[in-house]
C-alpha cells in the first residue's frame, strides 16, 4: 500500500468516513508529525525520568513511531510509556504493507496489530481498540504528553469538546503539554474553560499549530527551541460575541435530529 504522496515525500492516507487526510499534504506527513508534535513535546518534557504519553488517535502510527525513534536518537534514558486508542481495526490490519519513512521504527507494528501491546527495556506501548472517549474513561494518569491529533473539530466533534478537554485535564500531570495542529476557536475556548492555557506555535517549516499547558509561563526549554505566543482567549471572545465552546450535549442533540 503506497498511500498518498505529501510535500515532504512521505506518504499519508485519506479517511473516507471523516473525509480528511491523516496528515496535511502541504506540510508533509513526517514533517507535520515531527514539528507539530514530537519536537515541541520532547523539548518541554525530556528532562523527566519517565514519560507517559497519550496519542489521540493511533491512525497510521506516525506520532508513536516518531516519538520512539526520536527519543532513541536523542539518547533519552528514561522510561517511555505510550497509550493510543484506535477505532479502525481494518486500517490497522492494512498497515503492515504501508510505506513508512525509513527514519521511523515500525518493527513494533506487527505486535501492536496482533497483541495490542509491545514492550522492550524502558519502552511500553499500548494500543487500545475502540472509541477514544470510552477508552479515556478507563485510563489512569498522570500523562505528561498528549498528541491531540484526531480528525478536525468539524468532522470529529466529540474529540474536541469542553467535556473531552476536562477529562484530559484530569488525566494529565501539572506540567503536561498537549500538542495539536488545530487552531479552531471553539476548540481553543473549550480547552481554556477546561483549565488549559493555549499557545500559538510558530515554525518556519510548517504552518502554525497549538500547544496547551497548565502552566502560565511554559518552561524556558520550549521557549528557547520554539517560537510560542500566548493565545488571548478573552480577546477572541471580545471580538466574537457569538463564540461558543463545543459541548457534548449540543453535539448529541444535533445527532438525534
Amino acid at each position: 500500500m503506497l498511500g498518498i504522496l505529501t510535500q515532504d515525500l512521505s506518504f499519508t492516507l485519506f479517511n473516507q468516513h471523516f473525509g480528511e487526510h491523516y496528515h496535511n499534504l502541504r506540510d508533509g506527513a513526517l514533517k507535520e508529525t515531527l514539528h507539530k508534535h514530537i519536537y515541541p513535546s520532547f523539548a518541554y518534557s525530556s528532562y523527566k525520568d519517565s514519560l507517559k504519553v497519550l496519542d489521540i488517535c493511533f491512525g497510521l502510527g506516525y506520532n508513536t513511531f516518531a516519538l520512539i525513534s526520536y527519543a532513541k536518537e536523542r539518547g533519552y534514558k528514561g522510561v517511555l510509556e505510550i497509550h493510543s486508542p484506535e477505532i479502525d481495526r481494518g486500517l490497522l490490519l492494512s498497515l503492515e504493507s504501508y510505506k513508512y519513512p525509513k527514519s521511523l521504527d515500525k518493527q513494533i507494528l506487527k505486535k501492536l496489530i496482533t497483541q495490542q501491546y509491545y514492550e522492550e527495556e524502558k519502552l511500553k506501548v499500548f494500543l487500545h481498540l475502540g472509541e477514544a472517549r470510552e477508552i479515556l474513561t478507563h485510563l489512569k494518569g498522570d500523562f505528561d504528553i498528549v498528541f491531540q491529533d484526531a480528525f478536525s473539530p468539524k468532522k470529529n466533534k466529540m474529540l474536541w469538546t469542553y467535556e473531552y478537554f476536562k477529562r484530559l485535564f484530569e488525566m494529565t500531570s501539572e506540567d503536561c503539554i498537549i500538542t495539536t495542529y488545530s487552531q479552531n476557536s471553539s476548540m481553543l475556548y473549550g480547552a481554556f474553560l477546561a483549565g488549559f492555557i493555549p499557545y500559538l506555535l510558530r515554525q518556519k517549516e510548517v504552518r502554525d499549530s497549538i500547544v496547551f499547558t497548565k502552566i502560565v509561563n511554559p518552561c524556558i526549554a520550549i521557549a528557547n527551541v520554539l517560537g510560542i505566543v500566548a493565545v488571548d482567549i478573552p480577546h477572541k471572545i471580545s471580538l466574537n460575541k457569538n463564540l461558543k465552546a463545543l459541548y457534548d450535549e449540543e453535539i448529541n442533540e444535533k445527532s438525534k435530529q
